[in-house]
């Protein structure tokens, strides 16, 4: 590994610390450390900005849809908790250390990279549930701090890859393997489909 190589990532809390994810997202914390040893052991440093449903709402929160967090109110607390981690970002990069990506949470309202449709609870509002059948034609939107995140690192001419932590997906399944595919290539200059790890 090349010493000039000097790496770090932006990550979402909750793949650090599972216990902020909101109970239908399950604590993954076998995935969590198969990610945090990864990166460890290729010396990336690891940027990571509070949980903003926790911080705004607390660990008993109900799950919700990003219908519910895209407000004016929850927004500002994004751009606020984010502050310091851009800091941090900016002050590395100055420094030549090489921003990989950022790693957000499958179907997170807040932190998710590719927000679909979901289904509608009894109140009329959006449920935190997918649709059963998506469709292709289906809204791409990305969770409110993936999108503030995005305007942030764009106002830097920051440009790097968003990556969806598959928690919800078995360990077989195709999104599994992509995002270790996918990760992989933005860690490892070189990387191919050739010479990876089993």
């Amino acid at each position: 590994m090349s010493k000039k190589d000097k790496k770090i990532i932006l990550i979402a809390q909750c793949l650090v610390n599972p216990y902020c994810r909101v109970h239908i997202l399950g604590q993954n914390f076998p995935l969590s450390q198969q990610l945090t040893n990864y990166l460890m052991e290729r010396h990336v440093g690891i940027i990571q900005y509070l949980c903003p449903e926790t911080s705004a709402m607390g660990l008993m929160r109900n799950p919700q849809g990003r219908q519910q967090y895209d407000n004016v109110f929850f927004r500002n607390h994004c751009k606020e908790l984010i502050k310091i981690p851009m800091l941090m970002v900016r002050e590395f990069i100055k420094n030549k250390y090489r921003l990989v990506c950022f790693i957000g949470l499958e179907n997170s309202p807040t932190c998710g990279i590719h927000w679909g449709k979901h289904k509608i609870n009894r109140y009329q509002t959006e449920s935190p549930n997918p649709v059963d059948n998506p469709s292709p034609d289906d809204p791409f939107l990305r969770g409110i701090m993936a999108e503030i995140l995005t305007e942030e690192l764009s106002k830097e001419d920051i440009k790097v890859p968003f990556f969806e932590f598959p928690a919800l997906s078995p360990q077989d399944s195709e999104k599994r393997k992509n995002f270790w595919e996918d990760l992989r290539k933005a860690v490892e200059p070189g990387y191919s489909d050739y010479d990876h790890e089993g």
